[in-house]
């Protein structure tokens, strides 16, 4: 996917699309890092990992968005579905990038280029998103083929390519040559791919072992067996959690509690989602010097409810409130809930615990078809951690916030 991040902001606000804009941990503090941004930002010369203040220095008209990771990964799974239609074997290999093995499934749609063809205009009419596919007869050259040339083009690249057509290209561009790698092969004069395919197979395994040279000199040839993994090991998480950097350093707890009664509600829909409880919450704070505090406690009854998460969390804050500073302003919060248990939908003996488990139940619904925060506790109003602008797939349509 192509600027996925700051792509994905431009799609789902008309607003944004055709500026600069860049995706961060916030809207331009002094800590905020440039995540991603787009290609207008790019060519302000505005950088990925660039610090905020920085990037507003080159491109004084910078947009600074904060980022939705929900909308991201659910924009990516709906991505994903649209490729398993043309073959099983898909191996997600980040969140905006793929491998497709359509060696048995091509010709039903009329080859492979028609199929990438085909997947970029679905996904352009519906996400108005641009992507890049390479298509090659092995995972090395598909993917160095979807590296060659961006945004939004389609690029074929074959084994008898090598090494013409991609000679000059900087060897860096290989996937599984990092910057050390890619430093310690200059030091042998090999600083493209056609150095790399002219580079004598003892000298690489002289210089980097049997296993890591031979692998090197095959990927100078354009050469990999590696299979696209479909199968995904699926490992039961251990614990729930998260945390969130405060834009500025405020000495209200008060302040503090309120983000951590919305981190507390996110961590409870996600057990909710999961279909998980746990019965151990951690708290944590930071503050200025970038010092650290944390506890956490075991409680009886285990908790798949925002709410209750919360007043877990802020009685260990309350007992221990007393033994901070009062000059110290706060920066972080972050609350977790770990030992968990899975496939957990048990009936309450209790009306008023059945009560709370149903409207989560419809809060939750309406959230998972209007966008995050659509219904929502009155007392988060003022506590917003980025701005929403609702999930790229389907419709934008939004339903105003509603305290309960």
């Amino acid at each position: 996917m192509n600027a996925y991040f700051a792509s994905v902001e431009q799609a789902s606000n008309p607003l944004l699309r055709g500026k600069p804009i860049a995706v961060g941990g916030g809207t331009g503090g002094k800590r905020t890092v440039v995540a991603a941004c787009s290609y207008e930002a790019k060519a302000r010369g505005v950088e990925n990992a660039m610090p905020a203040w920085e990037a507003k220095k080159v491109c004084p008209d910078l947009i600074m968005v904060g980022g939705d990771m929900n909308k991201y990964i659910h924009t990516s799974c709906e991505v994903m579905k649209i490729l398993r239609e043309y073959t099983p074997l898909v191996e997600v290999f980040s969140i905006d990038e793929a491998f497709m093995d359509v060696t048995d499934t091509a010709e039903r749609f009329g080859g492979a280029v028609a199929v990438a063809k085909e997947i970029k205009r679905r996904i352009r009419e519906r996400f108005r998103l641009t992507c890049n596919i390479g298509v090659g007869p092995n995972k090395l050259l598909a993917k160095l083929a979807g590296e060659l040339k961006k945004p939004d083009a389609l690029i074929i690249l074959r084994t008898e390519d090598i090494p013409d057509k991609i000679a000059g290209v900087k060897v860096g561009k290989l996937c599984g040559v990092g910057r050390k790698l890619e430093q310690y092969l200059a030091e042998m004069e090999i600083k493209t791919c056609g150095d790399l395919y002219r580079a004598a197979r003892e000298e690489l395994t002289r210089r980097f072992g049997a296993a890591c040279g031979e692998h090197l000199w095959r990927m100078g040839q354009g050469k990999d067996e590696s299979q696209v993994c479909s199968g995904e090991v699926k490992t039961e998480a251990k614990s729930m959690g998260h945390s969130y950097t405060l834009p500025r350093l405020t000495s209200s707890l008060d302040e503090v509690k309120g983000y951590l009664l919305r981190l507390s509600e996110q961590v409870g829909r996600r057990l909710r989602l999961g279909k998980c409880r746990g019965n151990v919450v951690h708290v944590s704070v930071g503050f200025d010097q970038y010092q650290f505090w944390g506890k956490q406690k075991k409680v009886e009854d285990y908790l798949d409810d925002g709410y209750d998460i919360y007043k877990t969390a802020e009685k260990l804050i309350e007992s221990e409130k007393g033994t901070w500073r009062k000059t110290r302003g706060f920066r972080f919060v972050g609350v977790t809930v770990s030992s968990l248990l899975h496939e957990v939908d048990q009936v309450s003996l209790f009306a008023d615990n059945e009560q709370k488990k149903l409207l989560a139940k419809a809060v939750d619904t309406l959230n998972d078809r209007w966008g995050e925060a659509t219904i929502e506790r009155a007392a988060l109003l003022g506590f917003v951690l980025e701005e929403k602008s609702g999930m790229v797939a389907g419709a934008n349509r939004r339903i105003s916030n509603a305290g309960y």
